[in-house]
């Protein structure tokens, strides 16, 4: 009993880090900790950004956006990329064109930061759908979304 225990244990553990280490979009969901200058956060257009700021939407009070969640981002772009600046942390500043639930497109602009994911560990990302922050809660027209 205890034997066929640890080899599914065993087996799991070695499917589950073939399935980390192969694939082609490995590089997508690793830690991002940098000291020898490779990018610190990952880029703007990347699937686990896309979703991250798609579930950042998704999250708000249900009323924040009229209940809209973001469907896809087109026309992304890199707005800025700062390291090292008043700040040690790495900060990506995007934009895109969000597709939304009740068929309107709007801007997001989006801020990956470093090191501000749980427990300071990786990246987290911080959403802004320009025409629907009501409250104003990233500042005016998502100032704190965007670069400095």
């Amino acid at each position: 009993m205890q034997i066929a225990r640890s080899i599914r244990l065993l087996f799991s553990a070695a499917a589950m880090s073939a399935a980390v280490v192969t694939g082609s979009h490995a590089d997508e969901h690793k830690a991002y900790f940098s000291f020898n200058g490779d990018p610190r956060v990952p880029e703007c257009a990347a699937a686990s950004v896309q979703s991250a700021v798609a579930g950042s939407v998704a999250r708000a009070k249900k009323d924040y956006y009229g209940g809209r969640t973001i469907l896809g981002i087109d026309q992304i772009r890199e707005v800025s990329y700062q390291v090292n600046g008043v700040s040690p942390l790495a900060r990506r500043y995007c934009r895109g064109k969000a597709s939304l639930s009740d068929g309107s497109f709007q801007s997001v602009h989006y801020l990956v930061e470093e090191h501000a994911g749980f427990l300071g560990v990786s990246w987290n990302v911080e959403a802004c759908l320009a025409p629907l922050d009501k409250w104003r809660v990233y500042g005016a027209h998502c100032s704190t979304a965007r670069p400095r």
